[in-house]
C-alpha cells in the first residue's frame, strides 16, 4: 500500500499491521518520506525503494503492476459501477465520511469506466 500521511506514522503502526496481517506478506510505503515497512511472514523491516514518480497511488499505468493486481482493480471497478446508484449519490455525505484528499487512494475514483 502506498500512503502519504501528514505525520511519520510508520513506526507507530508497525506492530499493529504485523499482528493483524501475520499470515500475509505486505509492504506499506510512505511516498512522502520515501521509506516503508515490509513484512516477510517472519519480521518487519524498514525499506527504501527507487520508485518511478509515474507510479502514483491508484490507477497507474499497467506496466507498474502485476497482472493479477490489474485484474483486481478492474474487478473492483466493475463491482463498484454495478452497485453504485447514481441517482442516490450524496456527495456531501460522501465527503463527510471520506474527505476528497483521500480520494486519490480509491481505485474506483482513478480507473476509467467502461
Amino acid at each position: 500500500a502506498a500512503i502519504e500521511p501528514d505525520f511519520n506514522v510508520l513506526p507507530l503502526i508497525k506492530t499493529h499491521f504485523k499482528s493483524r496481517y501475520a499470515d500475509q506478506k505486505w509492504i506499506i510505503y510512505d511516498l512522502r518520506r520515501n521509506y516503508g515497512l515490509a513484512y516477510d511472514l517472519k519480521e518487519v523491516t524498514f525499506i527504501t525503494l527507487d520508485l518511478d514518480p509515474a507510479i502514483g497511488i491508484s490507477g497507474a499505468p499497467e506496466a507498474f503492476f502485476h497482472t493479477s493486481e490489474i485484474s483486481f482493480q478492474k474487478l473492483w471497478n466493475q463491482y463498484f459501477t454495478s452497485t453504485n446508484i447514481k441517482s442516490r449519490a450524496n456527495e456531501k455525505l460522501h465527503v463527510q465520511h471520506l474527505p476528497k484528499r483521500y480520494w486519490k487512494y480509491l481505485t474506483e475514483k482513478n480507473l476509467p469506466e467502461k
